[in-house]
């Protein structure tokens, strides 16, 4: 039995339906941190690109002529599908579509005319498939997968399931807990720390922000600028770049 955690019903211009849409699947699937250097950044389960492509092809490729059918987004544990009403155009194959040499052959060409006007949706006609490819990979996943299941064009994108964001830990956060982690990333980010926006940053006292801040000093991570009240923490790789 299928169990329903989430649903959305769009209806409105076509544009703003593939926003909404877009939105609806990232309120549904997850974003990590993942440390780059020394920079802290979010990291979406599925790359921004595959998902617009998937729902704008899935809107100018419809088959309108099809009633009683809409196009249908189901986001699972370990994949995003998008079904669009209307099977392939007699000039292109699934063959052709696998191999990224599909073809620009529009079904809807006012449509297709007012996705490129507005800008931000279509970049170039034809490419839409090797773009939305490119950006799996790109992103660690495996290639988009295409079918036709009756009267139906799915796209369907696998995600990283159970092995996101599992990363090797990078080297310098070895050992470290999650206060001096997240120091660095604001030293990164900041250029400097004291030990007062230590304290006011993670709730701690001065001893315990002077013995997280030594201990990143002494693994080489952090380097001390001034004395007294004008004491700050740089860090080490900046001074030494």
């Amino acid at each position: 039995m299928l169990t329903y955690l989430d649903r959305l019903d769009l209806r409105g211009p076509l544009p703003e339906m593939v926003l909404a849409a877009e939105r609806f699947v990232y309120r549904n699937t997850r974003t990590g941190h993942r440390v780059v250097g020394f920079e802290g950044i979010d990291y979406p389960e599925y790359p921004r690109e595959a998902i617009r492509e998937a729902l704008v092809n899935a809107v100018i490729h419809r088959d309108y002529s099809l009633s009683g059918q809409s196009i249908r987004v189901f986001i699972f544990d370990d994949r995003v599908e998008v079904h669009s009403p209307g099977v392939l155009l007699p000039e292109i194959t699934l063959d052709e579509i696998r191999q990224l040499k599909s073809r620009s052959v529009l079904r809807n060409r006012i449509i297709v005319e007012v996705f490129r006007d507005l800008g931000g949706f279509i970049e170039k006609l034809g490419t839409g498939i090797r773009r939305m490819t490119a950006a799996m990979e790109q992103h660690g996943l495996p290639r988009p997968q295409f079918e036709e299941l009756s009267s139906e064009f799915v796209a369907t994108l696998i995600g990283p399931g159970e092995k996101f964001m599992q990363e090797a830990t990078p080297a310098w956060m070895q050992g470290l807990n999650e206060r001096q982690v997240k120091a660095i990333e604001y030293v990164a980010e900041q250029g400097k720390i004291t030990n007062r926006e230590y304290q006011s940053l993670f709730g701690v006292a001065r001893a315990t922000a002077l013995l997280d801040l030594n201990d990143l000093v002494a693994r080489g991570l952090l380097e001390v600028e001034g004395a007294g009240r004008g004491k700050l923490y740089v860090l080490a790789i900046a001074r030494n770049a």
